[in-house]
Order: structure tokens, then C-alpha cells, then sequence
């Protein structure tokens, strides 16, 4: 069953400044799998991208969420942002012929569709519904194109794309990709359609404190904290992180290891194993999931970010640890190149070696030193992963796809 929840509320942080609305130009609908954090970035970025399009007075918009009912969400946090509540399974989607006929119902109020991760039945939904209506699509991978992505699950997925997500892909009016290596990630599946790199926004705080983070763990106030922050999950390279860290951590007994984030497919319990085994638990600690303030107070309170993953579309962690000015320890699998181009932090393969490396040579930066590799990664989310600029990137691709102009602001890959 749909529940809908519409907020018509203006953004307090524009509502001095904003100019009276221009006329709307269409009317989208963004779809994603789940609203939890616990499932990971998509669930924070999808209403933050759809708020920050609504809220630039361009496009109305709905968010589609195909949820478990208890799955929480705020629409105080994302204003002018239209919710319908959706189910996952594909056995009631198959049987219930009038839940099909609502989401149809939904679809053809819209010029446009937005549809956000592969693999899940609200992809398959909705991808098959645009069709046939008609409905023009954007189709967004996050990064679930990845080599390391497809070898998860391989068969499963090879069988699942000649069946479904081809057809899913090919259909699209375009394909939206965060980052230039993703556009080759849609190439490499046989994507011919355009492609519009676009990457994801961040929303900084004016103003963070570590306090709270320590009333939370004390035994951590004075300390040199390096920070995970993510989902608990073997893709995350933690292996690679703790067998670094038990290379470092009797050397350094003023630094600390952060592990903050929900446990995925029962990963935290092996890690807790690997870091008994190297007898290093005494300099490690695993918070739980934080979020909101308590995760900014974690990144206020922390002097260095690190992200050793496997595989990553675009982390919004990364993100958001660049943004108040933190040197970042990531691999090339994360896809923020421009970590490396400006010396915001290091950029290395999932290896041990080269992140003991990484991590040694920051432990040795003089406290000057890391400020200043931490203020080009400010300076860069200020200029670029801001979210006005990707809203005015995506609005200017929506209007194209529903025969507009070409967009000026978008980097388009057409070939």
C-alpha cells in the first residue's frame, strides 16, 4: 500500500534570499530503494539531490521510495519534496495488479523519470512502467557497474542482464554517471546512449564541535583519531585497513583507529576476529552507526579520513570529510581523482603496503602540513560538490531530455 507525504515548506537557509519561483518547467519523479542510512549513500543522496532540484524552483518533485514501512524519514530535512512509500517485494508486485495501476497512475503525472541504482525491484518497476508509457528516463548506476560490483553475485547478474537489466539500460534517454570512470563502467555493460557526468553534492555544516563525539567516548579526547566512516562490509577494504593498522599501531600509541557504521551481511564479527588476531583491539573501535550531529561531531574530532574500498560509485563520506578540511587516505576505486591532482590527501590501490605507507607518512606530517592538504579538499567541495551547482547540472539535463536545449552546464558523453 502507497502512503504520500507532501512539505511545502521553504528552505530556512534560502528563504531571505530566494527570488520569486519562475515558472515551473516540468514535473520529475525520482526513484530509489530504500530510505535507511544503514543501506548505504543512496539513501542520503536521492531526497538530498530531489530537495535541492525542488527547492531551485525549476522542477517539481516526487520521490518514489520502495521501503519497509519502519524505514525512517524526515521531510523536514528535504522541503518541497513529494514522498510516496512503495514495496519491495517482487511477489507483490507480480500478484497485486492494482498497486501496478497506482504506480502507473504516478508515472504519467510526471515528464520525467529519475531511477536510481540497479539490480532492485524499483528498478525493474519503474524502468518497465516509463517505457510503456513512454515516459523518458535517466537512469543512474551508482557505481554498480563496477568490475568488482558485477563479480559480486556474477552469475546471478549475468543472468539477471540478459533478462532485464540490458533492456532497463538501453531504454534510457540518457544515463547519468557520477564520475568519468563510470561513464566507462556503462560503455563496458554496452551502453550507447548519452551519458552526463554529474557528481554527487554535499551539504557542510557552518559549524561542527568534537564535543559531543567525546561525551560519547571519552577515552578518545586527546587522541590522533583516524576515521572510517561507512557501512562495516568487506567491500570497504577493512581487511586491508586493520592489517595496515597492526603493521602501525604499537608505534603510534597516541593515534587510534574509528571504525563508525552499520554492520552489512554480518562483516563486523570477521573484522572484530582479524583485529583480535593482530592484537591491536586496545587502538581500535567500532562506534555503530552515527549520524547527523554525532557523525559530524566524529569528523570534527577526527584528523584524518580513510577509505580503502574495493569499489565505490561516489562516496558521499569522502565527500563530506573532504569538505570540512580533513586529508583523506582513499584508493583509485573511489573515484575522486582530484584527491590526487591537488594534493588533498592520498590516492592509492587496495593494498597493504601502499596504505601503511599512506597512512605512516601522515602520521609524520607535521599538524601545518595536514592543515594545508586538508584546505585544498575544502577548497574543492566548496567550488565543485556543492549542491546548487549539481542542481543546476541535473535541472539543465532534465529539461533536454524533455526537449530542451542541449545542457551547456553538463559534461556530456555522447560517444
Amino acid at each position: 500500500m502507497t502512503t504520500r507525504s507532501d512539505n511545502v515548506l521553504a528552505d530556512p537557509r534560502d528563504a531571505n534570499n530566494c527570488p520569486a519561483p519562475a515558472p515551473k518547467a516540468g514535473h520529475w519523479m525520482n526513484v530509489v530503494t530504500h530510505l535507511d542510512p544503514r543501506y548505504g549513500g543512496l539513501s542520503s543522496v536521492v531526497p538530498q539531490l530531489g530537495s535541492a532540484i525542488a527547492v531551485s524552483g525549476l522542477f517539481s518533485v516526487d520521490l518514489a521510495a520502495f521501503c519497509d514501512p519502519d524505514e525512517i524519514y524526515s521531510t523536514s530535512n528535504h522541503p518541497k519534496l513529494a514522498l510516496t512509500h512503495w514495496p519491495t517485494s517482487r511477489a507483490i508486485w507480480l500478484h497485486d495488479r492494482e498497486l501496478r495501476v497506482r504506480f502507473r497512475e504516478e508515472v504519467k503525472r510526471a515528464d520525467g523519470i529519475h531511477i536510481h541504482g540497479l539490480w532492485e525491484q524499483s528498478t525493474a518497476i519503474a524502468c518497465h512502467t516509463a517505457r510503456a508509457l513512454r515516459t523518458p528516463y535517466i537512469l543512474s548506476a551508482h557505481g554498480m557497474l563496477q568490475s568488482w560490483a558485477l563479480a559480486n553475485k556474477k552469475l546471478k547478474k549475468r543472468i539477471y542482464s540478459a533478462l532485464f537489466e540490458r533492456a532497463n539500460v538501453n531504454g534510457a534517454a540518457c544515463l547519468h554517471a557520477l564520475t568519468h570512470a563510470e561513464a566507462q563502467d556503462y560503455r563496458r555493460f554496452g551502453a550507447s546512449h548519452p551519458i552526463a557526468v554529474i557528481p554527487n553534492g554535499v551539504h557542510i555544516p557552518r559549524s561542527i564541535s568534537p564535543d559531543l563525539f567525546y561525551m560519547q567516548f571519552p577515552a578518545l579526547k586527546g587522541k590522533k583519531i583516524i576515521l572510517f566512516l561507512g557501512r562495516i562490509h568487506f567491500k570497504k577494504g577493512l581487511d586491508l585497513l586493520v592489517k595496515s593498522w597492526a603493521m602501525l599501531a604499537k608505534k603510534w600509541p597516541e593515534a587510534h583507529l574509528v571504525l563508525a557504521g552499520p554492520d552489512f551481511e554480518n562483516t563486523r564479527s570477521t573484522i572484530e576476529q582479524l583485529i583480535a588476531e593482530h592484537r591491536i583491539s586496545d587502538q581500535v573501535l567500532f562506534t555503530g552507526m552515527l549520524s547527523g550531529e554525532i557523525k559530524w561531531s566524529a569528523l570534527a574530532a577526527s584528523q584524518c579520513f580513510v577509505l580503502p574500498s574495493y569499489s565505490e560509485g561516489l562516496s558521499v563520506s569522502i565527500l563530506e570529510a573532504l569538505g570540512i578540511g580533513l586529508p583523506v587516505i582513499i584508493t583509485d576505486q573511489c573515484n575522486v581523482p582530484d584527491v590526487k591532482l591537488i594534493n588533498a590527501g592520498w590516492c592509492i590501490q587496495p593494498d597493504v603496503d601502499q596504505l601503511s605507507c599512506s597512512i605512516s607518512e601522515f602520521l609524520h606530517n607535521s599538524p601545518e602540513a595536514n592543515r594545508e592538504i586538508g584546505d585544498r579538499g575544502r577548497n574543492l567541495i566548496l567550488k565543485r560538490y556543492n549542491w546548487s551547482s549539481v542542481a543546476n547540472q541535473m535541472s539543465d539535463l532534465y529539461r533536454w531530455v524533455q526537449g530542451g536545449p542541449l545542457p551547456q552546464t553538463v559534461d556530456l558523453v555522447m560517444q
